[in-house]
C-alpha cells in the first residue's frame, strides 16, 4: 500500500511554467482574488462561498470578445451549480488550483465544456490545462465534455468524483487526454456504473494517465481510439471491486503498454473487433476468487484482434485462470509472457491466415496445431508449400500444396 498511497497522495500534474505571463491573449479583466482578498480563495478563509455565478460572468465576458482564456490562481473555488466552459474558452489553472463541487451539488458534472460560440482566433476548442477538479465525494462526473472539435485536456487531476472522472460524449473528435488523473479516495466506494474515463465517441488519444477507484477504469464506446501508458487499479477493501480495468467497445481501437492492475473479471474486455493490445500487462487482483478470471475476454464480437508481446501476473493464491478466454476468431496473439505458475491456463500463440474465415496456425508449448477443416481444398486455394488438414469424420488426412497441385497423403 505504500506505493499506491504515494501515487495517490503525491499526483504530479505537471509543469505550467510559461503558460502565465506577459502575452497577448485574452483574459477576464479580474483576477481570481481582485475585489475580496490578498489570500488564495481558501474554502475556509474566502469570503466568496460560491464562485459559480463570478467564474460564469467571466467566461460570457471572454466568449462576447470572441474567446479567451479563463486564468485562475492557487486556491479552492467552490461551486453548487455546474460550471459551464463555452467552446470558445480555454481553462488554465495553477498546479494548486481547485474546483470544487460544494456538498449538496445541484447537478450531475462539475465541469462542462461545450455550447456557445465557437472562437473567433482560431479553429481548436483550446485547453483545459492543470489544477483540480474536486467531485466532493459526490456521485458526480467531474469533467463532461461534449461534441467539441480539437480539445487538449493535460496536466490534470480528477478528484473524488464517484461517478465519472472525464465522459467524452459522442460527437465531435481530436479531444485528448495527456498527463492527467482520475482518482478517487482510497477508502471511498464507487458510484454504481461508474468509469474513470469514458469515451463515446472516436479519433481521440490518451497518453499517460492514472485511474484509481472505479467500477470500470477506461471504457470506449467508438472506433479508431488510441490508448497510450495508462495505469487502472483500485483498491477493493474502501473503493470496490474493478470489474473491468479496459472496456474495449470500440473497433479499430488501440491499446499500448497500458497496464490492468487488479480487475475481478477481465483487464481487458473485448467485444469490438480489429483491435490492437501490444506491450500491456495484467495484475490480477489480490483479492479475487482464486483460479477465476481472464486477462483478456473476448466476445464473438471481438473478432479479428491482435496481441502482441504481452504480460500476465498473479498472486500465488489469488491465481488468473486463463490468459485468454472467449472467442478467438481471427485473433494474432504472439510471444505473451507470464511468471510464477499463477496463470493456471489458456495459452497459445495464434497466426491468422487472412480474414477471420481462414484457418489459423496454432502453436503451444513444443508442437503446433492445425485447424480441423471438413473438406478438401480447392484447386485455386492455398499457396504453394501450404499444409492442411481435412477430417470428416470418416476420413483423416494431410493436404499439402505442390506445383502439381494439391497432394493428398493419408494419416495411417
Amino acid at each position: 500500500m505504500n506505493r499506491r498511497t504515494l501515487i495517490q497522495t503525491g499526483a504530479g500534474l505537471g509543469f505550467l511554467g510559461g503558460l502565465f505571463g506577459n502575452k497577448p491573449s485574452l483574459f477576464a479583466e479580474n483576477q481570481p482574488n481582485d475585489g475580496t482578498s490578498k489570500e488564495s480563495p481558501d474554502v475556509h478563509r474566502s469570503p466568496v462561498d460560491d464562485w459559480h455565478m463570478e467564474l460564469t460572468r467571466r467566461i460570457a465576458a471572454l466568449e462576447a470578445r470572441g474567446g479567451g482564456t479563463l486564468e485562475l490562481g492557487d486556491g479552492v473555488y467552490q461551486i453548487s451549480r455546474p460550471l459551464r466552459l463555452t467552446t470558445s474558452v480555454s481553462l488554465v489553472m495553477t498546479p494548486n488550483t481547485v474546483i470544487r463541487a460544494r456538498a449538496g451539488f445541484d447537478g450531475d458534472a462539475v465541469l462542462i465544456k461545450g455550447g456557445g460560440k465557437k472562437s473567433v482566433f482560431t479553429d481548436t476548442s483550446g485547453w483545459i490545462r492543470g489544477g483540480v477538479i474536486d467531485g466532493g465525494l459526490q456521485p458526480l462526473t467531474g469533467l463532461r465534455v461534449e461534441d467539441v472539435e480539437r480539445l487538449e485536456i493535460a496536466d490534470l487531476e480528477v478528484k473524488n468524483a464517484t461517478y465519472k472522472g472525464i465522459h467524452l460524449l459522442s460527437g465531435g473528435y481530436e479531444r485528448n487526454i495527456t498527463r492527467v488523473r482520475c482518482d478517487v479516495d482510497l477508502n471511498t466506494h464507487y458510484a454504481p456504473g461508474s468509469i474513470g474515463i469514458h469515451y463515446e465517441g472516436g479519433d481521440n488519444k490518451v497518453i499517460l494517465a492514472h485511474v484509481i477507484g472505479y467500477e470500470t477504469g477506461v471504457r470506449s464506446d467508438d472506433s479508431s481510439n488510441w490508448f497510450t501508458m495508462i495505469h487502472v487499479w483500485n483498491y477493493d477493501v474502501g473503493q470496490g471491486p474493478m470489474l473491468y480495468n479496459f472496456y474495449c467497445n470500440g473497433a479499430n481501437n488501440t491499446f499500448n503498454q497500458c497496464y490492468a492492475d487488479s480487475p475481478t473479471i477481465a483487464g481487458f474486455y473485448i467485444n469490438k473487433p480489429n483491435q490492437s493490445l501490444m506491450q500491456c500487462r495484467v495484475f490480477y487482483s489480490r483479492w479475487a476468487k482464486d483460479n477465476s478470471g481472464a486477462g483478456f475476454l473476448i466476445t464473438p464480437e471481438g473478432k479479428d484482434g491482435n496481441y502482441i508481446g504481452n504480460a500476465l501476473f498473479a498472486d500465488p493464491e489469488h491465481r488468473l485462470a486463463k490468459v485468454f478466454d472467449g472467442s478467438l476468431d481471427g485473433a494474432c496473439i504472439l510471444a505473451t509472457n507470464t511468471e510464477g505458475g499463477a496463470v493456471v491456463g489458456g495459452f497459445g500463440n495464434r497466426i491468422p491466415s487472412g480474414d477471420s474465415s481462414a484457418p489459423v496456425l496454432n502453436i503451444s508449448g513444443t508442437g503446433f496445431r492445425l485447424t480441423q477443416q471438413v473438406s478438401p481444398p480447392l484447386s485455386d486455394h492455398g499457396e504453394l508449400g501450404e499444409i492442411r488438414w481435412v477430417d470428416d469424420g470418416k476420413d483423416s488426412a494431410l493436404w499439402v500444396k505442390t506445383s502439381g497441385g494439391w497432394k493428398k497423403s493419408a494419416l495411417l
